[in-house]
């Protein structure tokens, strides 16, 4: 087994297939695709936040970090089934808590690192154990499948439109209302930063955004893509603010953008949800036909406490 090496565009091929052996072993599929992590990876320090294990001589495993905001910080790690025993998620893990421990140093405030690991991958519970971390909450990747258009019921007094160029500040300012009442981790984000991540992303667009007015209020906003974490529809956000909500707007929202999706030819729509989510947004998700495909589980370790 190599030491952990930051990985190289020529690795990209073999990391990917890694990747989806990883996923596969445990709910029998991968949602990863090519262009996901060649995007990830134009985001990414690869010098600095990504590392390659190699074992007899190709990639056996991977993880990648990532800084957020309010002391967060976040690893996505993959081991091959066919090298796993051998050592390679722990060199993995000793290179990502090094890197978040000297990220620590250089902050004020609480620090902590989270994984996300899927929940039927077996052995992964006792693993993040044994390295000091906790299970502290869970998420779903969710999936509808479209045999056909389905209807929207607008609820009364609501127009759903496709959003309007010049208002991405209005949209924003309505999302973060939204996400603010109910969403875990939320931590508020300037419109800068919105922005750089959503309307300046590469490969995003427009065409899928769709705003639910009530007059000159905008109630609720759905921002979608066409492929993206997998090869599906994507919904990226889904907003309602606390004023509108439970009138139906979420799930006409959903019916808008499955409605489009379906006309484009593609009948699997995908998202990821807080499955303790206290807005009922699983519920909603429910409603219009979706289904759990995989569970995660988010395991955290305390750096420093505030």
């Amino acid at each position: 087994m190599t030491i952990p090496r930051a990985p190289k565009l020529g690795d990209l091929p073999a990391v990917l297939e890694l990747m989806r052996a990883h996923d596969a072993a445990a709910w029998g599929d991968s949602d990863w695709t090519e262009q996901d992590l060649r995007e990830l990876w134009a985001e990414l320090d690869l010098e600095r936040d990504a590392w390659v294990v190699e074992v007899d001589g190709r990639p056996a495993g991977y993880v990648d970090f990532e800084k957020r905001r309010g002391g967060r910080m976040i690893a996505d790690g993959y081991v091959h089934p066919q090298y796993r025993g051998r050592g390679v998620g722990t060199a993995l893990a000793e290179m990502v808590e090094r890197r978040a421990a000297g990220e620590a140093e250089r902050r004020t405030g609480r620090a902590y690192l989270q994984y996300g690991a899927l929940l039927a991958d077996a052995g992964t519970a006792a693993f993040f154990e044994r390295r000091g971390y906790r299970d502290v909450r869970h998420q779903w990747r969710m999936v509808a499948e479209l045999d056909a258009s389905p209807s929207v019921q607008l609820p009364g007094g609501i127009v759903i439109e496709p959003y309007r160029s010049g208002e991405e500040r209005t949209i924003h300012a309505a999302l973060e209302e939204a996400w603010a009442a109910g969403a875990w981790l939320h931590t508020p984000r300037s419109y800068e930063e919105y922005a750089e991540s959503t309307f300046a992303r590469p490969g995003h667009d427009p065409s899928l955004y769709w705003v639910a007015r009530d007059g000159d209020q905008i109630a609720g906003a759905i921002l979608c893509d066409w492929k993206r974490n997998g090869d599906w529809g994507w919904v990226g956000t889904l907003g309602v603010r606390p004023a509108w909500r439970r009138r139906g707007i979420g799930e006409a929202l959903l019916e808008v953008s499955f409605a489009e999706f379906f006309r484009r030819g593609e009948n699997r729509v995908a998202l990821q949800v807080d499955a303790q989510n206290s807005t009922g947004a699983t519920r909603l998700y429910e409603r219009v036909g979706m289904r759990v495909l995989y569970e995660v589980a988010v395991y955290e370790k305390e750096l420093r406490a505030a």
